[in-house]
């Protein structure tokens, strides 16, 4: 990309956002009207909705910027369909915040929002039970409706005074695309808005110079982990003898069920791994090379490849989120070639509903930040001569073995998700999280109620895991849902608790014959 080029912004964007500021100042003329009326629960309501179309503005604001992207992240469009974020949106996005953010500034937005909508709702709706009756026009008073509406007065002037500009430089953009980016990675949006991170945005009252220190700390320690995974993975090409030269080169062939490639994403793994080579010859089709030196001899090559390639393939599946094996199944809705109806002399199309088949989610392309992951991962898994420590990746890698064998002949979701079950039970166990004897179920819904503190089917995902901590199956329906949502906190769970820990308790590469200390 030229940096030095600005970019136009989209007028169909432009023309949006203008209208959003024109359908708050009408919403919020309404807004009053109503108040005089005597009817404040409904006035309310409506500048509710005049503050949810400034959030929308800012929302709109955010996908012309996000759209420049490769893979464009999918929440901006996902949180203009929801009440909660547009309010949300609508105080975050004032630049008026910026100058006083703090980490807990940043909790006081997301319950200022939730409190609105729900007052919102109480004022709407006639809330009739058993031993309470809600009437809408007790809701919210007069003076609850009139401070809202002066509230949405200051902050509609604040968007109508703020100016868009017609051209953007691009690296600014670049920036903004990048920072948006940061914020679709759970660990990275904790960092962001860290208490540290929102001091030194208070301290800098730019936030164009916060994001680039945000990008500088982001980089600095990406380097820092790259430059420890490359000194293992050099490690990892070894026994415990050190070759003189390249001898073996194995080929093997991956498919994808969740991801799509793209030739260019390889660009730099190819050019800091010298001896796993990466291609593509087809958009799901991963090939895989790896070059392995005189010191495996001929009688352990077939194992020795063998464990490196199932340890590339865990690691390719863990980071990315996704799934990739040497097959996928084939016959996930029919069994037959062709089915005829004799009398008619017509075909009959009778499929299995639904098939089994896992929906990974729309538009997820392999990238080079998945790729810097799967380099994480690759050197953060237990080595060959650590056995003790496989027992959480064995299971892991029965859990992709299950789901590649899943088709009508034989359904086996019960043993994929026990498999990964196992997996996590012994990720836990490593980390101190579960200790034997104690109740798994607790220690894993307490990690969910982190990682998910709105997860809808929490009850029903804690039944089944009750099920198999008691090794009773009688009754319990498992399907490919639950698996891969199982699959999906193992995978999450080494990213956070396991990857980067174990990497940086890993020795620097030796500087002059001489070993440097371990990190702190």
């Amino acid at each position: 990309m030229d940096v030095d080029k600005e970019h136009k912004i989209d007028e169909k964007k432009v023309a949006a956002m203008c209208a959003c500021i024109d359908h708050a100042r009408a919403l919020l003329a309404s807004a009053q009207a109503v108040q005089a009326a005597g009817h404040p629960n409904i006035a309310y309501h409506l500048t509710t909705l005049a503050l949810e179309e400034i959030g929308r503005r800012e929302l709109i604001g955010v996908q012309s910027i996000s759209s420049k992207s490769p893979v464009p992240p999918a929440w901006p469009e996902k949180h203009t369909q929801d009440h909660i974020k547009k309010l949300f949106w609508c105080f975050f996005g004032g630049s008026y915040f910026f100058e006083s953010l703090t980490g807990k500034g940043v909790e006081e937005i997301d319950n200022l929002a939730k409190n609105i909508h729900f007052k919102r709702l109480a004022g709407l709706y006639v809330d009739h039970s058993d031993d309470n009756l809600g009437i809408p026009q007790d809701a919210i008073t007069s003076d609850e409706s009139a401070t809202l509406i002066k509230f949405a007065t200051a902050r509609l002037e604040i968007a109508e005074s703020e100016k868009l500009r017609d051209n953007v430089p691009a690296e600014e953009k670049k920036l903004q695309a990048w920072f948006l980016n940061a914020t679709e990675y759970p660990d990275k949006r904790r960092k962001i808005f860290s208490s540290t991170s929102m001091s030194k945005l208070a301290d800098l009252k730019d936030t164009t110079a916060w994001a680039k220190w945000l990008k500088s700390e982001f980089d600095k320690d990406e380097a820092e982990m790259q430059a420890a995974a490359e000194v293992e993975l050099r490690r990892s090409r070894d026994l415990p003898t050190i070759g003189s030269k390249d001898k073996w080169k194995l080929r093997f062939r991956i498919i994808s069920a969740s991801h799509s490639i793209r030739q260019k994403a390889f660009t730099k793994w190819n050019k800091q791994n010298d001896w796993i080579k990466l291609s593509s010859a087809k958009k799901n089709e991963l090939i895989v090379e790896i070059i392995l030196r005189d010191n495996v001899p001929i009688e352990a090559l077939w194992y020795f490849g063998w464990g490196l390639a199932r340890h590339f393939v865990a690691a390719l599946n863990i980071g990315t989120m996704g799934f990739w094996w040497w097959r996928m199944p084939e016959q996930i809705s029919r069994y037959y070639e062709r089915l005829e109806d004799l009398e008619n002399g017509a075909g009959v199309g009778l499929d299995r509903n639904p098939s089994l088949k896992i929906d990974w989610g729309a538009n997820r392309v392999l990238t080079e930040e998945d790729l810097d992951r799967v380099a994480v991962c690759f050197t953060a898994l237990p080595g060959p001569n650590e056995r003790e420590q496989h027992a959480a990746y064995n299971y892991y890698i029965g859990g992709l073995t299950f789901l590649s064998l899943n088709d009508i002949h034989w359904q086996c979701e019960d043993q994929a998700f026990g498999n990964f079950f196992e997996s996590l039970k012994a990720m836990m166990l490593k980390t101190g999280d579960w200790k034997e004897g104690a109740s798994f179920q607790e220690s894993l819904l307490g990690f969910l109620g982190d990682l998910f503190p709105k997860l809808d089917e929490r009850d029903h995902f804690a039944k089944i895991c009750e099920h198999f901590e008691t090794n009773n199956l009688k009754g319990v329906v498992v399907t490919l849902k639950e698996v891969a949502f199982i699959k999906i906190v193992c995978d999450t769970y080494f990213l956070r608790k396991l990857s980067g820990a174990r990497i940086r308790s890993q020795p620097k590469a030796p500087i002059d014959g001489k070993p440097q200390d371990n990190d702190p």
